[in-house]
């Protein structure tokens, strides 16, 4: 293996990284503003190309949900309706996005005219390959039994049930809606429900129940806080509810168990 061979395997490397950190930081946005991805591909949608027309949001984007988070607002235009990005989500935007914009400047900004240009005719030549890859991955779904025909007949996959089971495991002391789970599978509340039972052997809300009875059962075990607490901790309405459901999992009481009769 040669010296260039190396460096270019290093970059292939790099790129998938810088991407991955990317999903990872688009996901904690996500997180901090309770969005999904279609969401903030229309807040960055408004912030770069302005008001925009409601039949040109991204696709899959809840408008509503938008709407009543403060983040955009309707107005009259001609004869439809367009999008516009509040203040209070230009606000987000800058505390989220502008150091992030701010360092990637300051780095650009210290290579010569030499390299950026490089750098721009790569990236260019690389969404090109980019976006025929795309295109080649979407003409899948449309033929007789393709990938989504065969994602549906099974189960979710490794990293999308380990984003569904993350995000359980962050909002156990809450109401978690099965919708919130589907949305992070990038599936239907239908497909999801049906895919996840495939890959858990249970339905989400069987799962989520399940979980909460775990970290009661380890806070039953490692403090003394009193069964109330403990109720609300993982996410139950009250203390008889988390008794019933906690004897049913486990064929104990919280307060048999805390005794040591299990």
């Amino acid at each position: 293996m040669g010296p260039r061979h190396s460096l270019l395997e290093q970059i292939g490397a790099d790129i998938v990284r810088f991407q991955e950190a990317t999903a990872e930081f688009d996901a904690a946005v996500g997180e901090v503003l309770a969005l999904g991805r279609a969401e903030l591909v229309c807040l960055a949608q408004l912030h770069f190309g302005g008001p925009t027309p409601l039949s040109a949001v991204a696709r899959g984007t809840d408008v509503a949900r938008l709407e009543l988070a403060g983040y955009v607002r309707r107005e009259s235009a001609g004869s439809g309706t367009r999008l516009v990005l509040t203040g209070h989500a230009r606000e987000w935007i800058e505390t989220l996005w502008g150091p992030f914009r701010t360092d990637g400047f300051q780095l650009m900004s210290s290579l010569p005219d030499a390299d950026l240009k490089v750098i721009a005719g790569f990236l260019t030549s690389a969404r090109a390959v980019q976006d025929r890859h795309a295109s080649r991955v979407a003409k899948l779904l449309q033929a007789p039994g393709g990938s989504r025909a065969a994602r549906r007949r099974g189960g979710l996959s490794a990293a999308a049930l380990h984003r569904v089971q993350l995000f359980i495991e962050a909002h156990l002391a809450r109401t978690i809606r099965v919708e919130e789970l589907a949305q992070r599978s990038g599936l239907s509340v239908f497909y999801f429900t049906r895919a996840f039972r495939q890959s858990t052997g249970m339905t989400p809300h069987a799962f989520v129940q399940q979980r909460r009875v775990e970290r009661a059962r380890e806070l039953l075990l490692r403090t003394s806080r009193s069964l109330g607490d403990i109720a609300l901790e993982v996410g139950f309405s009250s203390q008889s509810h988390f008794t019933t459901v906690f004897r049913r999992l486990t064929g104990l009481t919280p307060a048999v168990l805390r005794r040591g009769g299990g």
